[in-house]
């Protein structure tokens, strides 16, 4: 009972970090004053794509948080909250109107898939733990410049989003393998 519990905080907390992290990059692109061209398409495509394992682990967290207390609405409840958070980030983008609504649906609907048909579900666990090789290298990262004298951050919340992020992107990862492990034999 406490592994689910545990493996969708960490799947929760992983995908909130890495929608924080992600949308920070494009918030501190923004300033940029030479914007690549691209069709509408494109935009929508490589922007679903680059939200998609967060609405992945985001949408895995949910569901074993509804499979541990047997309630479809929980999974809903994820849906819909990772839904608005993208729509809320993406409304403070330089996006087209298009993309603004869109990706957020498209990404949303994509994640919602491998619950949708149960034969692509390890798509969940494949995103795990993608996600925790990602917290191996971003939490070698962050100790490496934590420790460095040379080096810092840029603000301290920036340092716990980073850590935060790497922590619970290692656990999504070790405990997404932990029930493939088989039973002790008695």
């Amino acid at each position: 009972m406490i592994l689910p519990v545990l493996r969708g905080t960490s799947k929760i907390t992983a995908g909130l970090t890495g929608l924080l992290l992600v949308y920070g990059i494009a918030y501190a692109m923004e300033g940029m004053t030479t914007r690549l061209p691209m069709s509408r398409f494109h935009e929508i495509v490589i922007a679903t794509l680059w939200m998609l394992p967060w609405t992945l682990l985001f949408c895995s967290g949910f569901e074993d948080l509804g499979s541990l207390t047997r309630q479809a609405w929980v999974l809903w409840v994820g849906m819909t909250l990772v839904l608005g958070l993208l729509y809320c980030y993406e409304f403070n983008t330089t996006s087209t109107v298009l993309t603004k609504a869109a990706m957020p649906l498209l990404a949303t609907v994509a994640g919602l898939l491998p619950d949708a048909i149960p034969r692509i579900r390890f798509i969940f666990t494949v995103c795990c733990l993608a996600d925790g090789i990602a917290g191996i290298v971003v939490l070698g990262f962050a100790l490496s410049t934590f420790f460095s004298p040379s080096h810092s951050f840029a603000t301290k919340g920036v340092a716990v989003v980073i850590f935060v992020f790497g922590t619970a992107s290692l656990a999504t990862g070790v405990l997404s393998v932990a029930p493939l492990r088989p039973a002790r034999l008695r």
